[in-house]
């Protein structure tokens, strides 16, 4: 997992405002405001797309043909710095993700190294789908092997039960 301290993300943010004028005025608090709370700096992450579905922040600099600010949190939208700072003050400890826009970005060493890839991305998809399998496939076998016990016990058959209720207890231990 690329893992970024809160320091790097820090002293990138105060970099990108020294040396960046954005489109919104507001959004310069907003990220005053991240940079001087760890608890957000520690669940931020850069990254280059929108997730609709995620707390998702995008802020522009006056060099970008980009919206000056957008926010996106449950599959809603708005412009409205206010809602990203007030859900960023309520839920400091949610995840939160941040896209800048500004002239450069593709060749800036300091943004590259922060920016979660889309690699990385499908990475931790991956993983998280393995995690689900497995879930699943404990679930399946539970069920299966609950089914056979009530079998058993209607075939009164006490070998085949004790068997199948040793198997169930390794299993949910």
């Amino acid at each position: 997992m690329n893992w970024v301290s809160t320091t790097k993300k820090g002293d990138f943010l105060k970099w990108f405002l020294n040396h960046h004028q954005l489109k919104n005025k507001e959004a310069r608090r907003l990220i005053e405001y991240i940079q001087n709370n760890h608890h957000i700096l520690k669940n931020l992450s850069f990254i280059e797309t929108v997730h609709p579905t995620e707390r998702t922040i995008i802020i522009s600099s006056i060099s970008s043909d980009e919206a000056g600010f957008l926010f996106y949190a449950n599959n809603m939208k708005t412009e409205e710095v206010s809602k990203a700072l007030g859900s960023l003050i309520n839920n400091p400890t949610d995840k939160v993700n941040l896209i800048l826009h500004f002239f450069g970005k593709q060749a800036n060493y300091r943004f590259k190294e922060l920016v979660e890839t889309r690699r990385l991305q499908s990475i931790k998809q991956y993983e998280q789908s393995e995690k689900d399998a497995k879930a699943t496939d404990i679930v399946v076998e539970i069920a299966l092997l609950k089914s056979q016990i009530n079998k058993a016990l209607d075939d009164r058959d006490e070998e085949l039960f004790k068997a199948l209720v040793g198997k169930l207890k390794e299993i949910t231990n």
